[in-house]
């Protein structure tokens, strides 16, 4: 416990304009960008995971057999079935380290022909994506490494440009050579067609077959509409059941300041997804949904530790009830808050994609939330209960009147 009671109340000022000034960046940032940057769920269309990679080997078949190439890991296997049964052949990185090698240990295969594009690249590099497992023909399938290359995202950019409506991110370090791509909903347009728009704009830009589709996901207009007004729906029922509880537990003081702090919570996230030009997907909603549950539950401890307070001395002030509160619990609050941000730390760095979203989102929040438990809701507390003890004091001189 610490030596000297925390100063919340004479801090509150401070606390809130502070609050205050980092919504009000929020609010110009996001007119300064034109909105969110709205992930594929809540912005209808197209949205492609791609790499860029070098085909190394051209495999073709002329036999009269179903033959399947596919790529797992760094291995490549190959089935082929017929009518007396099937037949699985494996090629390790290890047996054949480089694309050539691997190109002779194919063609070996009775009526498999395949090309060294490159030679020098290595099989422990071979991408798999969309179109794996393939099956083979007379017409070569390509097979892509991982390359090397120095692909900038303005490239990318360029290649899409004859799209209209695109925006494109770079999905990891600049050496992965991973973009992804989101292109608005057309009129008339399917995910088909869509994709072969992309697919036919980035290879006129970067060579036939030099491109993999690792992702492809499409969501069509009125699905994007309802995902978006249930996910709102979410949030306000959320708000309004946690009104009730707190209002039943404690009272409406409570329940109005723990409903305030946890909207900062949520606009505070909101600013920091806007400035940091963050994606705003479903799985920002659920960031946002946990962050209400984890902000709130700081929030009650500090609650109860007030009501606890004020019931064993009534003689004190509500400020200082609410300042020994707060100096009571914010070992614990801050605490439980490091313990979990120390946690999902490692998958902000190392993960990716949608992970990798959410911890970055939850890290926000728990900055934001821990704070807001521990000054703002206080604060709005002293400030209810205040206006509410003036009014009801004035009530009485009315009736003595």
């Amino acid at each position: 416990m610490l030596k000297n009671d925390i100063p919340v109340i004479k801090l509150r000022w401070y606390a809130w304009a502070l609050a205050v000034v980092l919504l009000l960046a929020g609010a110009v940032t996001l007119g300064v960008f034109g909105g969110f940057n709205l992930g594929v769920d809540f912005e209808s269309g197209l949205s492609q995971r791609i790499q860029i990679a070098p085909v190394g080997l051209e495999v073709t078949y002329s036999g009269n057999k179903d033959a399947v190439l596919a790529i797992s890991g760094s291995a490549l296997s190959l089935e082929v079935r017929g009518e007396e049964g099937v037949s699985t052949t494996s090629f390790r990185s290890q047996a054949y380290p480089t694309a050539k090698d691997l190109a002779g240990a194919l063609s070996a295969v009775q009526d498999i022909t395949a090309t060294a594009v490159d030679g020098s690249l290595k099989t422990a590099d071979l991408l798999s994506g969309y179109g794996f497992p393939a099956t083979l023909s007379s017409v070569p399938t390509k097979l892509n490494f991982t390359g090397t290359g120095s692909t900038s995202i303005e490239d990318v950019r360029s290649a899409l440009a004859s799209l209209g409506n695109v925006k494109v991110q770079t999905v990891g370090s600049d050496e992965n050579q991973t973009f992804q791509v989101r292109v608005g909903i057309k009129d008339n347009a399917t995910q088909a067609s869509m994709e072969d728009e992309v697919k036919k704009a980035l290879a006129s830009f970067f060579g036939e077959g030099n491109t993999v589709v690792l992702q492809s996901d499409y969501i069509g207009p009125k699905f994007s509409a309802t995902l978006l007004s249930s996910s709102i729906l979410a949030i306000v029922v959320a708000m309004a059941l946690i009104l009730v509880y707190v209002w039943i537990r404690f009272r409406f003081a409570y329940a109005v300041s723990s409903l305030i702090a946890l909207l900062h919570d949520i606009l505070m996230m909101l600013t920091a997804i806007s400035i940091l030009r963050l994606e705003f997907s479903s799985t920002t909603i659920a960031a946002l949904l946990t962050i209400i549950g984890y902000s709130l539950n700081n929030t009650i401890v500090i609650f109860d530790r007030v009501r606890e307070n004020v019931m064993l001395n009534k003689s004190a002030g509500l400020a200082k009830q609410i300042d020994l509160s707060v100096s009571q619990s914010v070992s614990r609050t801050v605490m439980s808050a490091v313990t979990t941000l120390v946690a999902i730390l490692p998958l902000a760095i190392f993960a990716s994609g949608d992970i990798q979203l959410f911890a970055i989102n939850m890290m926000f929040g728990l900055v934001f939330g821990t704070y807001s438990s521990n000054f703002l809701a206080p604060s709005m507390l002293y400030w209810i209960s205040k206006a509410q003890k003036k009014q009801n004091t004035e009530a009485t001189v009315k009736k003595a009147e």
